[in-house]
């Protein structure tokens, strides 16, 4: 058994400073690797996956920080601001995320997939969206 699982997030705000939404879901490692492939075969960058623990960070020339830790299982939108700053590399990762409409015409080629629906749902409220790989 796979010792981690993803979260298929709905980002907005900047990359500096994103909000990942409530309306993220948890998928078990399986489920997230299908649906990560299935994203890759239509645009390599349509659902991007990031390991939880890099997405944090204090210090610009660090991907992960010492001590920051972010919960998802949570309920509730959680800004990436002070004290939980985003890494340098995370912003970068979160600045190529592609646009709602981008991912939308991408997505389009994919087969129906429930996975994939809600996160088509989130392109559609103008929302951006990747996968973060809490392990």
């Amino acid at each position: 058994m796979a010792a981690y699982r993803y979260w298929a997030t709905p980002v907005v705000g900047t990359p500096d400073a994103p909000t990942l939404l409530s309306a993220r879901f948890p998928l078990e490692a399986e489920e997230g690797d299908a649906l990560r492939r299935l994203a890759q075969a239509a645009h390599p960058f349509l659902l991007p996956s990031f390991k939880l623990a890099l997405l944090l960070g204090d210090d610009e020339a660090a991907c992960g920080g010492e001590g920051a830790s972010l919960r998802l299982d949570e309920p509730g939108d959680v800004t990436l601001a002070a004290p939980l700053a985003v890494s340098h590399c995370g912003a970068a990762l979160l600045d190529r995320l592609l646009s709602p409409a981008e991912a939308l015409a991408a997505a389009d080629r994919l087969p129906p997939d429930p996975r994939l629906d809600a996160v088509r749902a989130w392109w559609r409220a103008g929302w951006r969206a990747m996968l973060l790989k809490e392990e």
